[in-house]
């Protein structure tokens, strides 16, 4: 019987990358900030045809910043990109950011999910909810799963409801032979299967009526579509992390790469209504000189890692089940484990 594959590790495992998290369960919705310990070259690729965001111009290579100095991931799709500016309150306070006289200018791009129509449409993650955040982004570890920007995450959204899974936020890292190290964090909120690139082995996938099996989003759309819907709750965000040395362009390229270990483990992925989006940070602290293409396979296999990560450390919430709790959860995880 094939197993699943052990990816492992976390994007902290990249020297200067640490993560904090605001998490509201009772009102289904959080934020995510992964924070830069030095200035950090940085680069995004959008593949989803509509995204939610901030900050993204400033990292296209022909803008004049090179670096900067975290990101954010949040719920509350638009509405939760205030909390950006709370992690941009924080850090200008700790003097951090860009320099100019005696002001602190820092660099913070952010994406949102949707996940307005999970628990309460009200609620989304603030200015100050990414403030606290950003003051828990202490250290090494961090919790995974229903937390942060995966508290409201759902996957195999087709339907919508309680046919849907729980989704969350996960990690992964690869420690490539010379040295360096690649490290991803993805929070997964899509309308698509969670598959195991490495077997094929379906994780999670709309549920059938009687919730016992799933179904394929694949086989769906081809022979039997369902009616749109009013609103949608699909989207994959992240962030890849390198303590490679690389530009702009390097780090612009790396982050397509993680679109592609995206789309190795989320089937379908990059749909009409998605907003999925990568951020790239590249600290340099590596003195390895690994060539692209093994950076760029290190993503593939780091964030598909972070993707499976996230839907099997989620939690049961708000009436939607995660994958541990589902009547095929016990020898899902118990394959993980094993």
């Amino acid at each position: 019987m094939a197993h699943f594959t052990k990816y492992g590790g976390s994007i902290t495992d990249v020297s200067g990358i640490s993560v904090g998290h605001h998490t509201d369960l009772e009102h289904g919705t959080g934020c995510t900030v992964v924070l830069c310990e030095n200035p950090a070259i940085a680069g995004v690729e959008v593949r989803g045809a509509a995204p939610a965001s901030r900050e993204t111009e400033l990292l296209h290579p022909l803008a004049a910043a090179q670096s900067v100095n975290g990101i954010v991931l949040a719920g509350g799709s638009v509405f939760g990109l205030d909390s950006a500016g709370g992690v941009v309150r924080y850090l200008e306070e700790h003097r951090v950011g860009l320099q100019i006289g005696r002001i602190s200018i820092p660099l913070i791009p952010a994406a949102a999910v949707f996940d307005l129509s999970f628990i309460d449409s009200a609620i989304r993650p603030t200015a100050d909810d990414g403030y606290n955040a950003a003051s828990t982004a202490i250290g090494s570890h961090f919790e995974r799963g229903s937390v942060g920007v995966g508290t409201g995450s759902t996957v195999g959204n087709i339907f919508g409801g309680k046919r849907s899974v729980k989704g969350g936020v996960g990690t992964a890292s690869v420690k490539l032979q010379g040295g360096a190290t690649v490290g991803a964090l993805i929070a997964v909120n899509a309308v698509g299967d969670i598959v195991d690139p490495a077997n094929g082995e379906t994780i999670a996938a709309p549920l059938t009526e009687s919730g016992d099996a799933y179904e394929s989003t694949i086989n769906i759309l081809v022979n039997s579509p369902p009616k749109p819907r009013s609103f949608f709750r699909n989207t994959v965000i992240g962030v890849i992390a390198t303590d490679a040395r690389l530009d702009k362009v390097g780090a612009s390229r790396l982050a397509i790469a993680a679109q592609d270990g995206i789309s190795l483990a989320v089937r379908p992925a990059h749909t009409q209504n998605d907003g999925d989006t990568v951020f790239a940070l590249a600290t340099g602290t590596s003195e390895d000189e690994p060539s692209l293409d093994s950076l760029h396979a290190a993503a593939l296999i780091a964030t598909s890692g972070a993707v499976l990560d996230a839907v099997l450390s989620a939690t049961s919430l708000g009436g939607v089940w995660a994958v541990r709790d589902l009547p095929m959860g016990d020898r899902l995880m118990e394959r993980w484990n094993d």
